[in-house]
């Protein structure tokens, strides 16, 4: 039977919604922290403008993306390259802030963040398995 080695585990609290939350911080010349979901589906890393502007970026600066939403709408949203760290593991990316009043939700997707790792699910025991980037 083939195996598996990963860096780190992690068990992830329960969530309402059933969702795989992860602390996140991002950072430039400043930082902040706050939860975001795990989404696989998701194509790239999307967070609430308020974090943004806690960091001191100017949203419209960065480079502008259409993402298409669930209702059949558009939300417009702003590439900005940062540091992401999630973990205790760091990455440079791009990641994209919207200011959409509807979007609630910060969310990990696969570009920015997912596409750097190697990562091990197993949710009924709430377990993520993670390895640096570099490690697979």
């Amino acid at each position: 039977m083939p195996t598996i080695e990963y860096d780190l585990e992690y068990t992830y609290p329960d969530d309402a919604t059933g969702g795989i939350v992860l602390p996140v911080e991002l950072s430039t010349t400043s930082s902040v922290r706050f939860p975001a979901h795990l989404d696989t589906g998701a194509a790239y890393c999307l967070f609430q403008s308020h974090w943004a502007e806690l960091l001191g970026l100017t949203l419209s600066d960065g480079e502008p993306l259409k993402f298409s939403v669930a209702d059949g709408g558009v939300l417009i949203a702003y590439g900005h390259s940062l540091n992401v760290r999630v973990l205790g593991m760091s990455v440079s990316s791009i990641v994209y802030f919207t200011d959409h009043p509807n979007f609630r939700r910060n969310v990990l997707g696969r570009q920015g963040w997912l596409h750097h790792f190697k990562l091990g699910l197993i949710h009924y025991d709430s377990q993520l398995y993670l390895s640096s980037p570099g490690d697979h």
